[in-house]
């Protein structure tokens, strides 16, 4: 049954990190056509008058621009963090599989770990403060949109993920003090 668990957590490991490519990726593509459509004379504005008019909210001609870009870019963050979150999972499964627990290299996989968990947290934490900071536009996704644009349970579930990432760091690192103690007694 260990052997089943620990092959199926690797499989969907590199699913997830496929899909994360993926959407860096299409975040990258859709980055460009938004610069490229959106450096056209006239463009800009006109983009800008369309979305104010659809969220009700008044903002200058290219401040969307800089609005979707800074969405792009928190978007590639975060699936960048998911990636190695799932690459560094994907090493530690590999290490338990070899019994190879209270090493080294599970602590430095498990620090990796560690940061790029931070990493999406900050991302996803930016992310929400960006958008819904405007009362306006919170209110106005309030009435189309569920209850978790409102809630951000992501960052949440990122940060009591964290701590226990950080306890399990904390335990290995303390397991290797005492694995070292017992092979120098031995």
């Amino acid at each position: 049954m260990r052997k089943f668990v620990l092959n199926l957590l690797t499989a969907l490991t590199w699913i997830y990190q496929v899909l994360c490519v993926f959407s860096v990726v299409t975040f990258v593509l859709a980055g460009g056509f938004t610069i490229f459509a959106l450096s056209q004379p006239g463009a800009g504005a006109e983009a800008g008058k369309g979305m104010s008019d659809g969220l009700g909210i008044q903002l200058g001609g290219n401040a969307w621009l800089w609005l979707m870009l800074g969405l792009f870019c928190f978007f590639i963050a975060a699936s960048m963090a998911q990636f190695f979150v799932c690459r560094y999972a994907r090493l530690i499964i590999k290490n338990i599989k070899q019994e190879i627990y209270f090493a080294m290299k599970n602590l430095q996989l498990l620090k990796k770990l560690l940061i790029s968990v931070v990493v999406y947290t900050f991302a996803t934490a930016i992310f929400y403060i960006g958008i819904y900071s405007n009362y306006a536009t919170l209110t106005k996704i309030a009435k189309t949109s569920s209850a978790d644009m409102i809630y951000p349970t992501s960052i949440v579930n990122s940060l009591f993920f964290l701590a226990i990432l950080y306890v399990v760091y904390l335990v290995f690192k303390y397991g290797m003090k005492v694995q070292e103690d017992a092979d120098s007694i031995i």
